[in-house]
Formats: C-alpha cells, sequence, structure tokens
C-alpha cells in the first residue's frame, strides 16, 4: 500500500478560511466605525467649531482694533460712533458666530464681541 499525500489546500479549506476573514474583517469594521460616531459625536458636544469660529471672529475684532488706531493716529481722536468705525473700513465685518457683532466705546475706543463663548456658536 502506497500512501498518497496531498499538497495544497482544497477548495472547502479555501472557503472555510475566507468566511473567517470575512467574519473577522466585519467585526473589527464595525467596532472602528462604532468608535468613529462616537468621536464625531465627543467633538459635537465639545464644540471645537465653535472656538475656531470664536477665534476667526476676533480675528476680525483685530482688524476693526487696526483701524481704529489709525484713525487716532491721524485725528488724534476715536470716531464718534459705531457707524464712523464701520465707515472706516472696506466693508463691513463679517462674523463667524450667527448673531456677533461688536460693541465700541467712543470715549476710549475700545472694542469687543458681543458673543465670545464658543458654545453660543
Amino acid at each position: 500500500m502506497t500512501a498518497v499525500l496531498q499538497k495544497g489546500f482544497g477548495l472547502i479549506e479555501i472557503l472555510i478560511v475566507l468566511v473567517i476573514v470575512g467574519v473577522v474583517t466585519g467585526l473589527v469594521l464595525r467596532q472602528y466605525m462604532s468608535s468613529t460616531v462616537k468621536t464625531i459625536e465627543q467633538f459635537q458636544q465639545n464644540k471645537p467649531i465653535g472656538f475656531g469660529k470664536v477665534a476667526a471672529d476676533q480675528a476680525t475684532l483685530s482688524t476693526v482694533r487696526t483701524a481704529l488706531d489709525l484713525y487716532r493716529a491721524q485725528h488724534e481722536r476715536f470716531p464718534a460712533d459705531k457707524a464712523a468705525v464701520l465707515a472706516l473700513l472696506a466693508g463691513p465685518p463679517r462674523f463667524q458666530c450667527p448673531g456677533n457683532d461688536f460693541e465700541y466705546d467712543p470715549a476710549t475706543g475700545a472694542v469687543r464681541l458681543l458673543i465670545q463663548d464658543p458654545s453660543r456658536c
């Protein structure tokens, strides 16, 4: 009697391995997608976009302050009101936070944002 040795894998073995790999891949992707959704929800709760919008609004306000400083250097006083400040700018300031604007104090030339809290953006 001679024993016949088979070399290589049969079709059934290959199919079993493919099914196992498919199941493991599905479980890994499911876990990955679940953690990605949780991360996105956490980002939305922390409002990092709000921080970016407030930072952009502060940069816009910095432009307004620069225009005020230039006006004061030329006229040795601050503009009389907010309308005069807006006239110094090339266009109205575009704030990123909905409803944001600035307050102006003509006595001191101080300007500040109405919305400074990132959670309100």
